[in-house]
């Protein structure tokens, strides 16, 4: 995560979701504690379009209008840092970690630590690394291979914008954690659909029960609900289904 991403699309559509998930009685996670971690750092000096997507309001009038004013206020007063989100209050049970991802291995296990001292005692674990999960992409058989820390470490230029396979699952294991929540930004190694698809079937081989919902605008992303137990994963369903068909234009249920 960086400061420029701050009041996008993206960030919208996160604390849309997070909001509708967390806010509301009727939610089976109202009320639950949440750790944010956001893996921030300050960029490579990529000279792309990233954090620039925000003039997405018009479109979006009328999801979250508490939201809405939130994020444009932020936009209009140019205060793009990600302190500010916590300062909106836009998820009262929630904390956030802004230690920022070192880039030598030896420092990142520190760094994963003390993450995992901050969220020891929540029941919701939500990761958003810039590019989500440490993946190899197989083009020709379209498939995943999941990177490790101890392993793969080198072969990412920017390591600091991933999690590796082995942080995912140590936040998965915390003692009292219902939910990990993993943000996925979906690349072009082939159909956005078929790598949520396929990333939905391989972490069901060690988490059983996981979810995933779409946000579509402008480039896909995903978020992937690893649930701890199978009632868990039916409830946040039922709530997925029903924001994904209130909102069917901006997020899809994948199962």
């Amino acid at each position: 995560m960086q400061d420029k991403y701050v009041g996008d699309v993206g960030d919208f559509g996160k604390f849309q979701l997070f909001r509708y998930l967390f806010n509301h009685e009727e939610s089976p996670m109202y009320g639950k504690a949440l750790a944010q971690i956001w893996y921030m750092h300050e960029g490579e000096g990529e000279n792309n379009n990233d954090g620039k997507h925000i003039d997405y309001f018009e479109r979006m009038t009328g999801c979250d209008e508490y939201l809405e004013n939130s994020l444009l206020s932020i936009i209009m007063r140019d205060k793009r840092e990600v302190r500010e989100l916590e300062s909106l209050k836009l998820l009262p049970n929630a904390k956030f970690f802004y230690q920022k991802v070192p880039k030598a291995l030896n420092e990142r296990h520190h760094w994963f630590n003390s993450a995992l001292t901050f969220s020891h005692n929540v029941q919701v674990v939500a990761v958003e690394p810039d590019n989500g999960m440490a993946l190899k992409c197989n083009r020709g058989e379209q498939c995943f291979e999941f990177l490790t820390l101890e392993k793969d470490y080198a072969q990412k230029p920017y390591p600091h914008k991933y999690i590796f396979a082995e942080e995912v699952d140590n936040f998965y294991r915390l003692p009292h954690l219902e939910v990990c929540i993993v943000y996925q930004h979906l690349g072009r190694c082939f159909a956005h659909n078929v790598q949520i698809e396929t990333l939905l079937s391989d972490l069901r081989k060690s988490y059983l029960y996981v979810i995933a919902v779409k946000h579509k605008p402008y480039s896909p992303r995903a978020f992937f609900f690893l649930c701890r137990s199978e009632e868990i994963k039916e409830r946040i369903e039922m709530r997925l289904d029903r924001f994904s068909t209130e909102f069917s234009a901006f997020w899809e249920v994948f199962r």
